[in-house]
């Protein structure tokens, strides 16, 4: 699975990855508690948390945090909820698959594709999975950064990241 091409989506994607790898220890993945998301209110509604639980044979991942545009888009709250019970059954093995090699692998994970929300067909959506590890090492949360490249509405204006934190090159490690 490649890495993300920052370069070719909106800049809120490559903000988001240099604001991480700016609260990131060294050589460490960052955790829950190095991100304020006073940070980046700028994208607050377009930010889900999801938790990651290791079970006997599996991962599980529930929802911790929906943003604001993405719980009006759904049509309902979906906080609190297992991946399974959250999103559409033809899409949960795509979003579970990226959910999982995010984890597995350390490293964002990015998608893209058409989902159903109410009162339309489907709106095209594009998301990176950025793993999160309290313990630098262990991903136990994923920050979910969604977009939404045909409905530039959904989106913050891109002049918002112009100047983004300082980058750092010890992230993803």
């Amino acid at each position: 699975m490649p890495d993300p091409a920052y370069d070719a989506l909106h800049p809120c994607f490559a903000w988001m990855r240099d604001y991480l790898g700016g609260v990131a220890p060294p050589g460490k993945l960052p955790g829950r508690r190095h991100i304020d998301p006073v940070d980046f209110r700028n994208v607050l509604g377009l930010v889900s948390l999801a938790e990651v639980r290791r079970e006997a044979d599996r991962l599980r991942f529930r929802f911790r945090l929906v943003g604001t545009t993405q719980t009006s888009l759904a049509g309902r709250e979906i906080t609190g909820r297992w991946i399974e019970e959250a999103v559409v059954p033809e899409l949960a093995p795509r979003i579970l698959a990226n959910m999982t090699a995010a984890v597995e692998r350390k490293r964002p994970v990015y998608d893209r594709f058409p989902m159903p929300y109410p009162g339309r067909k489907f709106i095209d959506t594009e998301r990176i999975y950025f793993p999160l590890a309290a313990d630098g090492e262990t991903v136990d949360m994923l920050l979910i950064l969604n977009g939404y490249p045909g409905n530039p509405e959904y989106m913050p204006r891109a002049g918002l990241f112009a100047t983004g934190p300082a980058t750092t090159s010890h992230w993803p490690p």
